[in-house]
């Protein structure tokens, strides 16, 4: 009896525990999330596979970054709902980029998503 009240115990323990960092790690997420109402200024980018840039040195915070893989290449698409980027003034904007090293990303797509107001 005593040892299933122990497994109990850390059992209990455990579940508290792993709560308690999901509602940590929740908080932390929603307090570094950009506002949209104000558009963020991105750096000018050349789209050919000649320019090597240094991504995590400048490139301002995305709404939403997703990274993955196609083959050996290195891909992430940097996201943001208000953005400034070359003649385009306060549109979505999706940059794509590739990697052959995690560290020189070569811009290969622009897309833009103009809201109808």
């Amino acid at each position: 009896m005593r040892k299933k009240m122990k497994n109990f115990k850390r059992t209990s323990l455990t579940c508290l525990a792993t709560a308690s960092a999901l509602l940590a790690m929740v908080g932390c997420q929603a307090s570094v999330a950009v506002k949209p109402e104000e558009p963020v200024a991105l750096p000018y980018l050349k789209n050919t596979p000649n320019e090597c840039y240094f991504l995590d040195e400048f490139m301002p915070t995305p709404d939403r970054l997703v990274s993955g893989r196609s083959g050996s290449a290195k891909l992430r698409y940097y996201v943001y709902k208000l953005a400034k980027y070359k003649e385009y003034q306060h549109n979505q904007v999706v940059l794509a980029f590739y990697s052959g090293d995690d560290r020189c990303w070569s811009l290969y797509e622009e897309r833009y998503v103009k809201d109808s107001l």
